[in-house]
């Protein structure tokens, strides 16, 4: 019998041990079972009745035969009832694993994750990953719909277990790409708990001032969803939207994966505040376990953030052979910015077609004051200079996007036996923004024998409006049109146009002090109106080809080629002579894949791709033929009107393999991408005597890059006890030509970050993590010319969950830096927090929170550049303590509503 659910318990405590479906020939196989003592078998169908036999394994022999189990039709066909017990851990209907929640008995205050992890067969994985016998889960929805946004943290992390009746694996028929199926999960509450809240609100305070303070609150039905958000803190927590915040704020938030600490490695000291709504509705009829989509989703979120740095820099300069500029700056800077984002999202499915409508409005307000300190000292020339400058700018910024995307499928009528329709896809998009800036700058060069001496007062205020309208269409599968499906490619056409223009008017006056006024300056001032029209034409073959035997595999090749082309044109009309340019572009940009997808059911999976692509960067205004400020004593930046547009060839590969294994799943991948470009953009620069570098783009040939990543996790399950390994590892290297003071150089850079970690979990109790990272970064123009930092960080993280609900998480994290000439830095991080949860449902909860105990952390900075390394210091959060009161209200099924 296929698809038959096996399972064993353990007699007497009714434990789950573990279970397995029957293939196709109805067999099973169970392993990992303890001897020696009587376990339970149960086998049940749909439609009937179940077999059960009570076993012991011999330790003489570590296995038995059962041989064969018959099961009986039901005679009644019974309609939906609630079992008590017996229940069946997991069942097939149709395509659909369905897991019930109440065969697996946990604590009455437990959530689905903690659920899941009891679950054979599926991992939750340390970075969030879920996987379900070896497959990836894209998407995890709540009764067929998104939970509070696309983090299935917040679902798995709050929703109580008691609340749910099953959940759903199946694979995504919707999907673009068949051959390449996603897997989603659809948690299916019971009838009498579809609505409810859950949320926190939490206080904090702490020593030397700090305080922490944050609060959700968040209401579901089968209609709506509503959240309420917000924070304000002085520990360098942030949050991006509404959807951050709930996340982060979860009710299962003690362990060791919980990523709202306060952020040692932050550079400066931030003030934050937020507070963000949400609201969501569903115009879909509801029907249990089927997915409708018509829904509307509405969000608010805003931010003020204050943001104080103090730094400290000393930077080498290699001017050629033994010849060296070295430079000690102080860079100090107060920050206020303020964010406000709305967006509105549409969306509606119709049996054969979609409809997807988003809007967003994005406003920044920026203010700063920056004030610059160097000194300046040059193995040349034995020239001194000692450079300020005092900035202090208002920059306000306005976005509006909407995009509307409309899709359709070919579909065969059975009432006229005739196909409809065709399979395209429409996309529709229009920005306006505005930029309104105000800046003041004051600069000064005092050198040693006074006849370089400079000094500018400035006042520099911009306008901007920019807009754009764009369009793209796919005619996919034209053949199907005319009834030429069946052997031959499957073809698409594909087109798009992009129109960007922007008007820019900026206003640059001097400080005259025989007048004492601003006097404009009309070198620097200009205004600029730019166009920009993008059209890209294409013809997209593809072919696939499945072996495919129902219940044991399905190996699939699937061939891509992509032939388009892009017509680009830009112009743009300035007061500025030299800014008057108009230049057109033409490419083709081919591109292709191979892959191999190799799937044995219930033992692995492989695929294996193979890519060429091709891409264009075109020149911007600014590398063209830019205004150029002389009040820049550090860097002036000139621009080349003969720049040409860099085209690069990439071919990559990427394989990856995860098994299905229940005790010991496995997943890992490894990539690699090489290319080379034709016309980069490269650094042509020389240094004036007092140290300012003086820069032109350039292209040049004989670019070279290649970079390769991997990753792998493999757990490990037995009995309460859970091991998980993980590791990344990400490297680049990249050889081109540059320039200074005329020569020309080959210059090299190379980047790798390599992390690996151990995880270790006992039922519920316990959950350990060890792990080290490694990452480098080196650049070389000559033999002498070599400037590398690296940084070495091993970390431990250990949350004990002890007897009466009190817990502990304590965190250590010791970090070595190397840089080229400056002596190692070391330094260790060790956070700790002790808490309590009290009342029935855990809602309420105190802790005691120790940071940055041995008072050693640094903020360590490093810059490297074709020819230069900087490395300095910076102010970060240190040593304090806290205590914080925090509440859960949670309720799951409302009554007298």
């Amino acid at each position: 019998m296929q698809s038959a659910t096996v399972s064993v318990y353990k007699v007497g405590t009714e434990e789950l041990v573990s279970y397995q479906l029957t293939n196709n020939f109805g067999r099973f196989s169970l392993k990992q079972l303890p001897v020696g003592i009587q376990l339970r078998l149960v086998a049940t169908n749909i439609g009937y009745l179940p077999a059960k036999k009570v076993f012991v394994i011999s330790s003489a022999t570590n296995e038995i035969n059962l041989q064969s189990l018959n099961l009986e039709r039901s005679p009644i066909a019974l309609k939906e009832v609630t079992v008590s017990g017996g229940l069946p851990p997991v069942q097939v209907r149709g395509d659909t694993l369905e897991f019930n929640a109440d065969a697996f008995k946990l604590d009455s205050n437990a959530v689905v994750e903690d659920m899941l992890r009891k679950v054979p067969g599926i991992t939750v994985w340390n970075d969030g990953l879920i996987t379900v016998n070896g497959r990836k889960i894209n998407r995890l929805l709540v009764d067929g719909k998104e939970f509070f946004g696309q983090d299935g943290k917040i679902a798995l992390q709050n929703l109580q277990k008691d609340a749910v009746r099953k959940i759903q694996v199946y694979e995504d028929k919707k999907e673009e790409d068949p051959n390449v199926p996603k897997t989603n999960m659809n948690i299916v509450l019971k009838k009498d708990k579809k609505d409810g809240y859950f949320g926190k609100v939490s206080a904090g305070l702490g020593t030397v001032g700090r305080y922490d303070g944050n609060g959700t609150f968040n209401y579901f039905s089968p209609k709506n969803q509503i959240s309420l958000g917000g924070a304000v803190n002085n520990v360098n927590k942030t949050a991006n939207n509404i959807s951050s915040l709930i996340s982060i704020n979860s009710f299962k938030g003690a362990g060791v994966g919980n990523d709202y600490h306060a952020d040692f490695r932050k550079s400066g000291e931030t003030v934050y505040k937020a507070a963000g709504v949400s609201l969501f509705h569903d115009f879909s009829r509801l029907e249990i376990d089927r997915i409708d989509t018509n829904n509307l989703k509405v969000e608010y979120f805003m931010t003020s953030n204050s943001v104080s740095n103090r730094e400290q820099l000393t930077t080498e300069v290699s001017l050629g052979e033994k010849e060296f500029l070295s430079q000690e700056a102080t860079n100090n800077s107060d920050a206020r910015l303020d964010m406000e984002m709305l967006s509105a999202k549409y969306d509606k499915k119709y049996a054969h077609s979609r409809l997807l409508a988003t809007y967003d409005l994005q406003h920044n307000a920026v203010s700063t004051h920056y004030n610059r300190i160097s000194r300046s000292a040059s193995t040349l020339t034995d020239e001194l200079t000692e450079n300020s400058d005092v900035r202090e700018m208002n920059n306000n910024r306005l976005n509006h996007t909407v995009d509307l995307n409309y899709s359709t499928q070919r579909h065969r009528d059975f009432g006229s036996d005739r196909y409809k329709s065709v399979n395209m896809e429409t996309n529709y998009r229009f920005g306006l923004g505005s930029i309104d800036e105000d800046s003041k700058r004051s600069t000064m060069l005092t050198t040693t024998d006074g006849v370089q001496n400079q000094s500018f007062d400035r006042l520099y205020n911009t306008r901007a409006v920019s807009s754009f309208h764009s369009v793209a269409n796919s005619l996919n599968d034209v053949l199907s049109l005319a009834g030429l499906r069946s052997r031959m490619a499957k073809i698409d056409l594909k087109n798009s146009l992009l129109f960007q223009n922007k008007n820019q008017t900026d206003a640059v006056s001097d400080f005259s002090g025989s007048d004492v006024r601003y006097i404009p300056n009309e070198s620097l001032s200009t205004k600029n109106a730019t166009t920009e029209l993008s059209y890209r034409p294409g013809l997209n073959f593809s072919k696939s080809m499945v072996d495919n035997l129902s219940g044991r595999y399905r190996k699939t090749w699937s061939f891509n080629l992509l032939a388009e082309s892009e017509f680009f044109s830009f112009k743009n009309e300035s007061r500025k002579e030299y800014q008057n340019l108009n230049r057109s572009y033409f490419f083709f940009l081919p591109s292709s894949s191979i892959g191999r997808r190799d799937y044995r059911i219930g033992k692995f999976q492989k695929t294996y791709t193979l890519k060429y692509t091709t891409r264009v960067q075109y020149p911007t205004l600014e590398q063209l033929a830019p205004v150029v400020d002389n009040a820049n004593l550090f860097s002036l930046d000139f621009g080349s009107i003969a720049l040409q547009a860099p085209y690069t060839h990439d071919v990559s590969f990427k394989y990856s393999y995860n098994n299905s294994n229940v005790n010991y799943p496995f997943q890992g991948e490894i990539s690699v991408v090489g290319g080379a470009t034709k016309n980069f953009i490269s650094d042509s620069s020389y240094y004036e005597e007092f140290g300012r570098r003086v820069y032109f783009p350039v292209n040049v040939s004989g670019e070279r890059h290649l970079s390769g990543a991997g990753r792998v996790q493999k757990a490990l399950k037995f009995d309460k006890h859970q091991f998980q390994l993980s590791g990344s590892s990400n490297v680049y290297y990249s050889k081109f030509p540059s320039y200074l003071d005329g020569e020309i150089y080959q210059t090299t850079r190379q980047t790798l970050f390599t992390e690996a970690d151990l995880v270790y979990s006992f039922s519920d109790l316990l959950t350990a993590r060890v792990g080290a990272s490694m990452s480098s970064s080196r650049t070389a123009r000559i033999a002498s010319d070599v400037f590398r930092f690296g940084n070495v960080k091993t970390y431990t993280n250990v949350a004990l969950t002890m007897p009466k609900k009190i817990f502990l998480t304590t965190r250590f994290e010791f970090n070595k830096n190397t840089s080229t000439n400056v002596k190692d830095i070391t330094f260790a991080i060790w956070n700790l927090d002790l808490g309590y949860r009290f009342f029935k449902g855990a809602n309420g909860e105190i802790k005691l929170s120790g940071l940055d105990l041995l008072r050693q952390n640094k903020g360590i900075v490093n810059y490297v550049n074709n020819n230069s390394i900087s490395v300095g210091a910076v102010n970060v959060l240190q040593q304090y303590f806290m205590i914080t009161l925090a509440y859960y209200p949670r309720k799951f099924g409302l009554k007298g509503k």
